[in-house]
């Protein structure tokens, strides 16, 4: 009797911040396991989603996503370990995906990107994202306007929001993928620890609620999980500042913002672990904890990129 067989790879999510990778790895996945804002550059390292994929009833493919942080001209040492990261990443990949945001111009930032991915792989995908933003008639002309520049392997429009064009993207890149076994178990969809999706839960809910008042240089670490005895979790989280003067905004009146962000931040982990969350948080100053050369390395991040 034939035996099973199956296809396995890393697909590279990359692109500029706020295009959408976050969300559509989410969407591609089916569960959350990024967090996303409307804040730029939220993604700070490397997520994988695993999707499984039946071709046929013999024939299996396992896609390995990889959720980039968005490339742009980084300042900062943050800035700078999370670009490399994301390039990095690109060497190993069996397929890269470029995301573009239908609402934004092909400017000279992003011509530069796809130039450089190029350099590196030769047989790029393409993504429109956001396809339900825009007319029909502006959505034709920028897709003439790119396919002009670039002769991507293929392009795919698509919603990550409303996951219109999201299948037929899954199949393309399930057939895409090399013969090889699942390297991870069917039922594992993310390499991502829960300490650290909890973090990020809570981190992104910060951004979310508290939007310009805050700024972009703060972390959360999940300090202590303890599982009770009746299987509720004891979550202790840390928030880090590297100014005094963000803690009274973080706090809010008479700490009604943590409290918020700690109400929802347990809301959503309760769903994703479904168990009966404790959530604690505290707020602690760490001038310079942007140059803790641990912070980098607990999430993968090269400290001197």
């Amino acid at each position: 009797m034939k035996k099973n067989i199956s296809k396995s790879g890393f697909v590279n999510l990359v692109g500029i911040p706020n295009s959408g990778k976050s969300t559509l790895i989410n969407k591609l996945v089916g569960k959350k396991i990024s967090i996303v804002s409307h804040k730029v550059q939220t993604t700070r390292f490397c997520i994988r989603g695993i999707y499984n994929f039946n071709l046929s009833s013999k024939l299996k493919s396992q896609i390995i996503f990889v959720d980039t942080p968005g490339i742009f001209l980084p300042k900062r040492r943050l800035e700078k370990a999370m670009v490399n990261s994301a390039w990095s990443e690109l060497k190993s990949a069996n397929k890269v995906v470029f995301i573009h945001d239908v609402l934004k111009k092909i400017d000279n930032n992003t011509k530069e990107i796809i130039e450089k991915i190029f350099e590196i792989k030769s047989d790029v995908i393409l993504i429109l994202n956001k396809i339900d933003l825009l007319p029909k008639e502006d959505l034709l002309k920028k897709i003439s306007e790119i396919k002009n520049l670039y002769n991507f392997e293929e392009t795919f429009l698509i919603s990550a929001k409303n996951g219109s064009g999201c299948k037929k993207l899954l199949e393309y890149l399930a057939k895409k993928m090399p013969p090889h076994p699942f390297f991870y178990d069917e039922n594992t969809i993310s390499d991502l620890p829960q300490s650290i999706l909890a973090s990020e839960i809570t981190r992104e809910k910060l951004f979310k609620n508290l939007n310009q008042e805050l700024p972009y240089n703060l972390t959360v670490e999940t300090e202590k999980w303890v599982i009770n005895s009746d299987e509720s979790v004891n979550i202790q989280q840390t928030i880090y500042i590297n100014k005094q003067g963000y803690k009274p905004i973080i706090l809010g009146k008479q700490g009604q913002n943590i409290k918020r962000i700690g109400t929802l931040a347990r809301k959503e982990l309760e769903k994703l672990l479904d168990c009966k969350i404790h959530l604690f948080l505290h707020i602690k100053f760490r001038k310079n904890w942007m140059d803790d050369p641990s912070k980098y390395s607990s999430v993968g991040l090269n400290y001197n990129a």
